[in-house]
């Protein structure tokens, strides 16, 4: 086997399971160096730590290794802390233990562990992730600690550990969180530092986990790609959205982002009626968005739970707010849940996409509305012509 050219020993590598790398690794040089890059891609491109000095240390350890330490493009990090009970009394009141993400070790360890990433020359990910990941490295050490009960610590491990990455210069390719462990301001100074325009484009990630008791409260994601500023909400319910509390963490964060966005792309949404489309779109800069935003693209959504003019109500005052949009160059809209949906428009049922483009978007989608609003008349199936054949012939009387 040793015999084989370098190139077929890589490729050996790439085709072998987990364990058959490891044991590559430990055969000869021949097949270590030749496991290396499958070995780094499998097991360090994406690390996941706790908040120990422990695993902290082993995170600075592996960036460090001038071969594996190339491989990592992605960072999480469990915001969350033991919280300590003393033990001699069984009616103690449990004595928060301080965070290890506040300690200066944390941040300065956080800042070499990303001055090596910059130096490896990777992109890094950054996920500011909850206990209930428990694979992350240190997890099995810190479940020691019995008793204990975990809190979290989000806001503080989003602060410092986003502070730590641009200290070091560190080119952050992207950011995911959860939009729920956050408050505003400490979000929005983060991002303020990282969409600044010395620093390369950013991908944000925002994920929203809802409430189960009802079924308008579902999970959706956010997406803001700095790059072509564009703005993605996938599976959310903009009439939930107009009606969250003034001031929430959502509207906040919703409005400083479309006062960004020149794309907007709703996957999977649930429009409602043109007043909560109008509410939402006004989250943010309304004289920004009216004069930039440039694309609306809307895929795979119902836009009401109703039917008939209910639902042609909702479709007509969202495509005159549409139409009053004087940057619009570009608008489209396909895979209707359903294909009965088509009839609104009065376009056919076997329509997949309806698009539009160019400099008069706005009178198009102005007179689309004006269809809109026209109730459909359905067609009187006619009977076939050998029927009316066989109907208008003589009877036989023979």
């Amino acid at each position: 086997m040793l015999s084989l050219p370098v190139e077929l020993l890589c490729q050996i590598a790439e085709n072998v399971d987990d364990d058959g790398l490891i044991n590559m690794r430990v055969a000869c040089k021949a097949l270590f160096d030749a496991a290396s890059r499958p070995f780094g891609i499998t097991y360090f491109t994406a690390r996941c730590h706790v908040q120990t000095h422990t695993s902290v240390e082993a995170l600075l350890e592996i960036v460090t290794h001038p071969i594996l330490g190339s491989f990592v493009n992605s960072i999480s990090m469990i915001a969350a802390y033991p919280l300590g009970r003393p033990e001699s009394s069984d009616h103690a009141v449990q004595t928060p233990s301080e965070p290890y993400v506040n300690s200066p070790s944390y941040k300065r360890l956080m800042k070499q562990v990303f001055i090596k990433i910059r130096e490896h020359r990777n992109p890094v990910h950054i996920s500011i992730c909850g206990p209930e990941i428990q694979s992350a490295y240190g997890w099995d050490s810190l479940l020691e600690r019995i008793p204990f009960e975990l809190r979290p610590c989000y806001p503080d491990t989003l602060e410092i550990t986003l502070v730590a990455a641009i200290r070091a210069n560190c080119h952050v390719r992207s950011l995911e969180l959860c939009m729920h462990h956050h408050d505003f301001e400490r979000l929005h100074d983060a991002l303020e530092d990282l969409f600044s325009p010395t620093r390369p484009p950013l991908k944000l990630i925002i994920h929203c986990p809802r409430k189960r008791t009802r079924a308008l409260h579902c999970p959706y994601t956010i997406t803001y790609d700095q790059a072509d500023q564009s703005l993605k909400l996938d599976g959310c319910d903009v009439y939930e959205l107009a009606k969250a509390r003034q001031g929430s963490t959502i509207k906040r964060t919703l409005g400083f982002l479309l006062s960004q966005t020149s794309q907007l792309i709703l996957e999977s949404c649930h429009l409602c009626s043109g007043r909560s489309f109008a509410a939402f779109l006004a989250l943010g800069d309304t004289d920004f968005l009216f004069e930039n935003l440039t694309s609306v693209r809307m895929q795979n959504f119902r836009p009401c739970r109703s039917a008939g003019p209910v639902a042609r109500g909702h479709w007509y005052g969202i495509l005159v707010l549409l139409s009053d949009l004087a940057g619009l160059k570009y608008f489209v809209m396909e895979g209707l849940r359903s294909s009965s949906d088509w009839d609104l428009f009065h376009l056919p049922r076997t329509t997949e996409k309806y698009e539009i483009s160019g400099e008069d978007v706005s009178e198009q989608l102005e007179t689309l509305a004006a269809v809109v609003a026209t109730e459909p008349v359905r067609e009187v199936p006619q009977p076939a012509v050998n029927d009316i054949a066989v109907d208008a012939s003589p009877s036989d009387t023979s």
